[in-house]
C-alpha cells in the first residue's frame, strides 16, 4: 500500500509540473508582446511663422532612444535626418545624423523634457571625428523660445 501512494504522489507531482510547465508557455508569448508594447513612441513639433521643427522618437530599453529630426527653418537650409541617443534623467542627448544641401554631417543634439514638450538645448560645440559635439553639458543653454509641443504622430 506504501509504494502505491509513493506512486499516486509522483504521478500527482508530474501532473501538477506539467500543468505549470504549459501554463508559462502560455504567458511567455504575452510577456513578449506586453516587452514590444513597452517601446514608447511621441512626435514633438515646433511651428512659428516659417518655421518648422518636427521630431519623432522611440524609446526603447534603457533609455535607449532613435528616431527622426527635421528643421525646416526660414531663409535657411532645410535638414532632415535620424537621431539615437539616450535619455539622461529628462535630457535626451543624440547623435543627428542629417542631410543638408546634399552633404551629410553628424552633431550632437539636446533636448530637455518639461510638461509641455521638449525644448532644445545649445552651446559652444568642437568638431572631434568629423562630428560636431558639445564642448560641456553643464553650459548648455535651453532655447526657451522654441518648444516642440506632443502632437499625434501621423
Amino acid at each position: 500500500m506504501r509504494i502505491n501512494f509513493l506512486k499516486l504522489g509522483v504521478l500527482l507531482f508530474l501532473c501538477i509540473s506539467c500543468k505549470d510547465r504549459d501554463a508559462q508557455k502560455e504567458i511567455s508569448p504575452e510577456i513578449s508582446e506586453s516587452n514590444e508594447a513597452s517601446k514608447s513612441i511621441g512626435c514633438y513639433s515646433y511651428t512659428m511663422n516659417q518655421d518648422t521643427i518636427y521630431l519623432s522618437i522611440t524609446i526603447l530599453e534603457d533609455s535607449i532612444v532613435e528616431g527622426n529630426l527635421t528643421y525646416k527653418l526660414y531663409e535657411k537650409d532645410k535638414n532632415q535626418g535620424r537621431f539615437s541617443g539616450k535619455w539622461i534623467g529628462d535630457s535626451l542627448f543624440a547623435d543627428y545624423e542629417f542631410e543638408s544641401e546634399g552633404a551629410i554631417s553628424t552633431r550632437e543634439i539636446f533636448f530637455f523634457k518639461t510638461d509641455s514638450g521638449l525644448v532644445e538645448g545649445y552651446g559652444p560645440v568642437k568638431d572631434t571625428l568629423n562630428k560636431i559635439v558639445f564642448q560641456e553639458h553643464s553650459t548648455l543653454i535651453l532655447n526657451e523660445n522654441i518648444r516642440l509641443e506632443h502632437v499625434d504622430c501621423d
